[in-house]
Parts: structure tokens; C-alpha cells; sequence
């Protein structure tokens, strides 16, 4: 069949199995300079700044998700045993989770001053915490500590899954720290690790 201006249309054949590679766009991660510049930015002499400060550290050292935070119950987390535990989370599947030493006089400090709440991490009020003051509170601190990178709390959970992948290599201890069923979401922390490894060979002047 032609067009009026005699151009052939191309009609799809459904018989044919070979799909084009869809190009997987790659998360931002933070390096550990920009970590270390986010995390002095909240002021621990406020509650809210304690209370923010522990939010970020709590997510770039365990990895959670955003909805994972704003629902965490204060018997959930045992920091004399240092353990966290997330209650169905995505997928509806329970796990447990180490919480690092040098984050426990952190959460110490602010589960002493926190508000009465059903939640870890409430509003001075003792309301639940809404996803979007979170996002903003990410993105404005990283501003502050002048992160060109568009950072929100999923960055974050990036950030950790790649650094603990570089450190481990521990793909399937990964994914369960991370709560994916499936492994192959959890692989895309491989290419972001070899990240480095490629550019560092780019740079190479060869022996000319």
C-alpha cells in the first residue's frame, strides 16, 4: 500500500520475536565526598535537624526505601541490639536489617527527644512524616552542600546499594538487604559499580 507522496508504510510483524534493546537509563548515585557534605548539612542542635539528620544516615547506611522510613514503628528498631526490622515492605515481605555502630548514638539521641508517636520519625506534632516533605528536605540539603545532582531520597538508596557492591561484591546478599525479589533489579548496582573500573581505563594513556 502507498501514501499519497508514495512513501512505503512499514507494517509491524508480530511473528517476529526479536525485540530492540530497550536502553536502561542509570540511577544517580552520590560519591562519598558529596555523602559525607549532605550528611553535616542538618543542624543536630534542632529537633528537626537531628530528627533530618537521622533520616539521611539512616537511608544512605541501610538502604531503605522512602515509604520505608516514613512507616517505621518505634518497636521496630532495637538499637541495643542494633537490628531494624521492615514490616511489610514492598511486596509485603518482612526482613532484618543490621543497623551500622556508629548510627546507633544518632537514633539514640533522637528516640530520647522524639515526640510520643506511632512513628520513629513523626512531625514535632507527632503526625506521620509525608513522603514529599522528605523529598524536599533531600533536595534542599543537597543544595545546600552544593551537589549539582539531582538528589532525592531514592538517590540515597542508590548511593548505598552501589558503595555496598563495590565493597562486597555480594550480589544476593544485596537484594535481600534491598528487599527485590527479583535479581536481575538488583544487577543494575553491577553497572553502576563497573562505572568507575571503565573510566579509570579511559583515562589511560596506552604507551604511545
Amino acid at each position: 500500500m502507498k501514501t499519497n507522496n508514495s512513501t512505503k508504510l512499514t507494517v509491524p510483524d508480530h511473528n517476529n520475536k526479536t525485540k530492540t534493546p530497550r536502553k536502561t537509563k542509570l540511577p544517580i548515585v552520590l560519591e562519598p565526598e558529596e555523602v559525607q557534605k549532605l550528611i553535616k548539612q542538618p543542624n543536630k542542635r534542632y529537633p528537626t535537624g537531628l530528627r533530618n539528620k537521622a533520616i539521611i544516615s539512616l537511608m544512605l547506611h541501610c538502604g531503605l526505601r522512602l515509604s520505608e522510613i516514613t512507616d517505621l514503628k518505634p518497636g521496630s528498631i532495637n538499637l541495643t541490639k542494633g537490628k531494624l526490622r521492615i514490616e511489610s515492605g514492598k511486596g509485603n515481605k518482612d526482613r532484618d536489617l543490621a543497623i551500622p555502630d556508629y548510627l546507633i548514638d544518632l537514633l539514640n539521641t533522637w528516640r530520647k527527644i522524639k515526640p510520643k508517636s506511632s512513628y520513629f520519625f513523626p512531625t514535632l506534632q507527632g503526625n506521620k512524616l509525608s513522603p514529599r516533605y522528605i523529598q524536599q528536605m533531600v533536595k534542599r540539603y543537597s543544595q545546600k552542600a552544593g551537589i549539582i545532582k539531582n538528589v532525592s531520597p531514592h538517590t540515597l538508596r542508590h548511593t548505598y546499594a552501589t558503595q555496598y557492591y563495590k565493597q562486597t561484591k555480594d550480589i544476593e546478599t544485596l537484594r535481600r538487604i534491598l528487599g527485590h525479589t527479583d535479581i536481575s533489579t538488583t544487577t543494575i548496582y553491577i553497572t553502576l559499580a563497573n562505572i568507575d573500573v571503565e573510566t579509570g581505563m579511559k583515562s589511560f594513556k596506552g604507551f604511545t
